[in-house]
């Protein structure tokens, strides 16, 4: 446990501009607009419990800060440290799939609040002196190219 802590602190040290965000928001405040996406009325108890709104919204912030896709989110949850600190997830909690993502955000724009929740955050920021700018995260991967021949050229000519 002590090397979590570790890296934690080195994270802290690091000033991601994930860590000031839980103090520059006050998710709390969003909750009960967030809680519609429960409202509809459920076919049965079974199955597991809804995962918490809040999070599920930070989930779509995360994706649209660094513009990757609802398998690219489930993934680098799962592989970044920054994320599960700034989700408040420990290696032993269950990381929302791509479906799970995609739904709330279809969920949210059905009912016609996702614009609303964008703004509202956006105008916390805003009165902290910050605005909210989209990256990127490149994956690398290989890919096969053409065998050549030695001897052969692909310019003849």
């Amino acid at each position: 446990m002590w090397d979590w802590e570790q890296r934690h602190q080195k994270l802290d040290e690091q000033k991601s501009f994930l860590t000031p965000l839980d103090t520059l928001i006050p998710w709390e405040e969003s909750r009960s607009l967030l809680q519609k996406v429960h409202e509809r009325p459920r076919k049965s108890n079974a199955g597991r419990k809804p995962l918490n709104v809040i999070l599920k919204f930070k989930l779509l912030l995360l994706q649209g800060f660094y513009n990757i896709s609802d398998a690219g989110l489930e993934y680098q949850v799962n592989d970044r440290l920054s994320f599960m600190k700034f989700l408040k997830l420990g290696l032993e909690d269950a990381v929302a799939d791509a479906t799970t993502v995609w739904q709330f955000r279809e969920d949210l724009t059905r009912l016609e609040i996702i614009d609303e929740l964008y703004e509202k955050f956006e105008s916390y920021l805003s009165a902290q002196g910050y605005k909210a700018q989209g990256g990127q995260i490149i994956d690398a991967s290989f890919v096969p190219v053409p065998k050549q021949h030695k001897g052969t050229s692909i310019n003849k000519g």
